[in-house]
């Protein structure tokens, strides 16, 4: 701690003062010493003796550190990120090859290929890949095909609802004819909307869907005999 002006006791000012030993004779020796004159003379000695001592011990102030001059950093660039483009179900998907052979592939690939159109008819009206893949007797292939054309005559369109699919499998029922297939798929989030781009009806969440479809090569081409949707657990 730092002692501050008049602090100093009577303790550590004695340390300077003779010792109380032999007071007398030193007095009877040398009675100017003990004088008030020659007391203060005394004391102005020994003050002047203590401020030399600690003059001497003080060590001066160090080389002033020469400081060079701080670098300028330049900030860094702001990096706006790149916007994920949005899937635009109005564009046709791309019909698979695996569609030309005759095969367990085959099935399957026709089956996730008709669910791939199913937002893409719903957003253009376009319908004729959907009804080429369509058998006669399709009830779900039917009624995608009535909705869409009443949608088409009052002016109205899908936006979103696109398919992600995650998973299929196809086995053959009928050797060269009939195939089950099953497909595990998201469906997007989707809006109905009418001709000035008013949205008409939200479908805001995102779901997982099973699709079980009976796929048939009859007539040369493949043909969606059936297609079920279920919820996906």
């Amino acid at each position: 701690m730092r002692m501050g002006r008049g602090t100093m006791s009577r303790r550590g000012l004695a340390r300077w003062l003779p010792s109380g030993e032999g007071l007398a004779s030193r007095r009877d020796a040398n009675p100017s010493l003990w004088d008030h004159s020659g007391y203060l003379a005394w004391l102005m000695a020994c003050l002047l003796t203590v401020a030399a001592v600690t003059g001497a011990c003080t060590p001066g102030p160090g080389p002033t550190p020469s400081t060079s001059p701080s670098a300028v950093v330049a900030p860094s660039p702001t990096v706006t990120p790149t916007p994920t483009p949005t899937p635009d179900a109005s564009v046709k998907p791309e019909r698979p090859a695996a569609m030309d052979e005759v095969s367990t592939a085959g099935a399957e690939a026709v089956a996730v290929y008709f669910l791939q159109l199913y937002a893409y008819v719903y957003a253009t009206g376009d319908l004729a890949d959907w009804g080429d893949l369509s058998h006669p007797e399709c009830t779900f292939c039917a009624g995608v095909t009535e909705e869409v054309q009443g949608m088409v005559t009052v002016g109205q369109h899908s936006e979103g609802g696109l398919f992600e699919v995650t998973a299929s499998r196809s086995r053959e029922v009928t050797p060269g004819y009939w195939y089950a297939v099953e497909v595990e798929f998201v469906q997007s989030p989707s809006t109905t909307v009418d001709s000035a781009g008013t949205i008409v009806e939200s479908f805001p969440d995102t779901k997982p869907v099973w699709a079980d479809a009976a796929v048939v090569y009859e007539g040369g081409h493949w043909l969606v005999r059936e297609l079920t949707p279920r919820d996906g657990e």
